[in-house]
């Protein structure tokens, strides 16, 4: 398959993302890491993470599937790709995990974008577009990540931006 390599790349950083999510958890000993926020971030970061790989692995396990039909393997990787949109949506609704509404709605906001864009590729069926898609839906669980580290190592009592988007 075209790209197999980068399918497979990706998929392994979800499963490295998930992992340190999860070392994360385990180490930190903080009160504000039992919070209503770091659940969400890190639940996140496993989730988004685990999807990428399925998305990753699965592109590459649909092409041999379908007979190494390209198109409907691109199609079914941006499907894969879409899925965890659904859960992003049902993670934005109001509640302890989101302290700022207005960080609430700037994720609403991606999230529509993202969605937009993928189901984008269910039409064209581009290969590249697919790859690109791949690489945006890192943003989410980084961003994420990145907070998370940003708040273990500051110490503080309350988490900076709390809602990352997802």
């Amino acid at each position: 398959m075209p790209g197999e390599q980068f399918f497979m790349a990706m998929g392994g950083l979800g499963v490295s993302l998930a992992g340190f999510a999860g070392l994360i958890s385990a180490l930190d000993r903080r009160p504000i890491a039992r919070s209503p926020v770091a659940a969400y971030r890190i639940t996140s970061i496993v989730f988004l993470g685990f999807s990428l790989t399925i998305a990753g692995f699965g592109t590459v396990t649909a092409y041999t599937v379908t007979g190494e039909n390209l198109d409907l393997t691109v199609r079914i990787g941006t499907i894969l790709l879409a899925l965890p949109y659904i859960r992003g949506y049902l993670q934005a609704r109001p509640g302890p995990a989101w302290l700022r509404e207005r960080e609430r709605w700037l994720t609403i906001a991606g999230l529509t974008v993202l969605t937009a864009v993928t189901l984008g590729n269910l039409v064209f069926a581009n290969l590249g577009y697919l790859q690109l898609l791949v690489l945006a839906a890192l943003i989410g669980p980084v961003q994420i990540f990145y907070n998370t580290i940003l708040d273990a190592t500051r110490g503080d009592a309350e988490p900076a931006n709390p809602s990352s988007s997802d």
